[in-house]
């Protein structure tokens, strides 16, 4: 293999690792995006050919409490009622959440690792232009200078 092959082939998976790491910090984020909704928009649940039932979201419910801090706050399962808080159980959301920080982890890592290896082999590329246009400025070109 050539240098310049090599080096072509370095750029190319340098290239990937990050593309790659790119492609898992958006599957995470998309997971992310995903529990964020879960967790704050209001949704209804089926109940039968009668209606559905509205349910609160799992963080702006409301749990009965006053302003004073001796009052009892309900959990969302008391406000809000079993069937709203068996469909959206924070259970799933955790699996979910644990998902995906696998997924961020190494994303982070991959596209630091190619983002890194590139910024580096081109900091070469300019040391070595660099060197070699001095080198050729620091020769003499044979020509005596006027006196």
């Amino acid at each position: 293999m050539t240098t310049d092959a090599h080096e072509i082939a370095f750029r190319q998976r340098a290239d990937r690792m990050q593309t790659r790491g790119i492609f898992l910090l958006v599957a995470a984020g998309c997971i992310w995006l995903a529990l964020a909704y879960q967790l704050f928009a209001p949704f209804s649940i089926k109940r039968d050919a009668n209606g559905s039932i509205e349910c609160a979201s799992r963080v702006f419910y409301d749990d009965g409490g006053d302003d004073s801090r001796q009052a009892r706050r309900k959990t969302y399962e008391d406000a809000e009622g079993i069937r709203c808080a068996i469909a959206r159980d924070p259970a799933d959301m955790l699996g979910l959440l644990l998902l995906s920080l696998p997924l961020a982890a190494i994303g982070i890592s991959q596209y630091t690792s190619g983002a890194l290896s590139l910024a580096l082999r081109h900091h070469k590329d300019e040391v070595t232009y660099l060197k070699a246009r001095t080198t050729e400025s620091a020769e003499p070109s044979g020509e005596t200078p006027p006196a």
